[in-house]
C-alpha cells in the first residue's frame, strides 16, 4: 500500500511560491503572446529538388506546436485559478492577470499587510496544486 507522503511529498512552500510568482510574471505573459500570434502568417516550407544542407527539423511545425502549447498554458491557467478558493481567485486575478499593484489589491481586499501576504502566498500554493499542465511544486528532499 502506498502512503500519503509517497504520493504527496512535502512541498517546499517558499520555493513553490517563488516558482508560481515566476510563472505568472515571466512564463504566462510569454504564453499569452505566443498564443495570440497569427498562425496564418507563418510561411509554408518550400520543396525543391536541389540539395540543401539545412536542418532536418520542420521549423513551421515547431512554431505551430509552440503556439498550441502556449494556448494550453493560458487555458489551464484560467482553469487552475477557478479551482482556488474565492479569496485566492480574487488575489490571483487582480495581481497576476489584471496586473494591478500588490498594494492596490491589498487595499481593495481590506486586509492588513501581513494577512494579505499570507493570503497571497496561500493563493500561489493553491494555484500550484491546481495547475495541471506542468508541476509548479518544489519538493523537500
Amino acid at each position: 500500500m502506498v502512503s500519503f507522503n509517497e504520493l504527496f511529498p512535502q512541498v517546499n512552500e517558499k520555493a513553490t511560491i517563488d516558482k508560481v510568482k515566476h510563472f505568472f510574471k515571466d512564463e504566462l505573459p510569454k504564453a499569452q503572446r505566443y498564443s495570440h500570434k497569427d498562425i496564418s502568417g507563418i510561411k509554408s516550407p518550400t520543396v525543391s529538388d536541389m540539395p540543401g544542407g539545412g536542418s532536418v527539423s520542420n521549423h513551421v511545425e515547431d512554431r505551430i506546436t509552440q503556439r498550441i502549447y502556449a494556448g494550453q498554458v493560458v487555458d489551464r491557467c484560467r482553469e487552475a485559478i477557478e479551482c482556488c478558493d474565492a479569496i485566492s481567485q480574487q488575489i490571483l486575478w487582480s495581481v497576476y492577470v489584471k496586473d494591478n499593484t500588490v498594494m492596490g489589491t491589498q487595499l481593495e481586499s481590506g486586509y492588513g499587510e501581513t494577512r494579505f501576504r499570507y493570503y497571497k502566498n496561500r493563493a500561489c500554493l493553491q494555484f500550484a496544486d491546481a495547475f495541471m499542465l506542468e508541476d509548479l511544486h518544489v519538493f523537500k528532499k
